[in-house]
């Protein structure tokens, strides 16, 4: 049975994937948080010290390391995405663990794309237009620059979320508590900003699958994509939201001023699965643990 240490465990998308990993029967998961509310230990990325002495401690055959920040705060998103991914790879080096290491990036990191340009490969230069985006490639790049080293490190790229207990600061956590509010009789309408773009969602359950895939098979150094490959607007997405609940679309109302995201926001990014499909299927195929 393998030892897996998680990072930023009250997140929506590690509970998804605990579940999964745990369901196979294979694996052993630490939780860990940072306010310590996990079922395991507390564990603050940010802190160097804490991050080697818990790896001396769990010896991990693999760490998922999860723990991010969306805020657009640069001194936060670097110390979050960047220093503690540093922070990670580094003990791992010094200590000579043998543990495998998935980071989390994010589809963010391609920045401004064009429609044409679409499906995303892995190989697109990156070319980030937001705090968030910018810090989760320099995260890629930190996995390049230890895989060269050594370290046994993957990156799962992952486009949109969807499902349950997502943060309200995404798109589908944030219709998803005012569909809960209408539900609850609490509010009459759903306020959101413009509705054209168009992206790619992939669910919960399946980006866990996906993660798993990756973990086992993905080669080190490398890239993988954690989406669905198909592209679905903003307005398809939310009446599809609406339908699953039978709220009447008539509820909607869209207006720019409504948007929480400033800059530039990209017209239409979904990705190319190629790559993640392989993988998936060699899971599948092949046994889970």
């Amino acid at each position: 049975m393998k030892t897996v240490l998680v990072t930023g465990g009250n997140g929506a998308l590690a509970r998804g994937v605990i579940a999964y990993l745990q369901s196979t029967g294979g694996y052993r998961v630490v939780v860990s948080t940072r306010s310590g509310e996990a079922p395991d230990i507390k564990l603050d990325v940010c802190d160097a010290a804490q991050v080697s002495s818990q790896l001396a401690a769990i010896s991990p055959d693999i760490v998922l390391h999860l723990a991010a920040t969306f805020v657009s705060d640069f001194s936060e998103s670097y110390a979050v995405n960047v220093e503690s991914t540093r922070h990670l790879l580094d003990a791992i080096e010094r200590q000579g663990l043998r543990a495998r290491v998935l980071l989390a990036g994010s589809a963010a990191e391609y920045g401004a794309v064009q429609p044409f340009e679409n499906p995303i490969s892995e190989s697109r230069a990156l070319n980030p237009v937001s705090t968030y985006g910018m810090t989760k490639a320099w995260q890629t790049q930190l996995a390049s620059v230890y895989a060269a080293r050594g370290v046994d490190v993957v990156v799962a790229r992952i486009f949109n979320l969807e499902g349950a207990g997502l943060s309200d600061r995404l798109f589908v956590g944030r219709i998803r508590n005012q569909i809960d509010a209408i539900l609850r009789g609490q509010r009459t309408t759903i306020e959101v900003g413009p509705l054209s773009a168009t992206r790619d969602y992939v669910k919960l359950h399946a980006a866990a699958e996906q993660i798993a895939a990756i973990l086992a098979y993905g080669r080190a150094g490398e890239v993988y994509h954690v989406a669905s490959g198909k592209p679905v607007t903003m307005r398809e997405l939310l009446e599809r939201n609406l339908a699953e609940h039978g709220i009447d679309p008539q509820v909607v109302r869209e207006a720019p001023d409504l948007s929480n995201r400033a800059g530039y926001d990209v017209p239409a990014i979904y990705a190319d699965v190629t790559r993640t499909t392989a993988l998936t299927a060699s899971w599948r195929t092949r046994g889970k643990a």
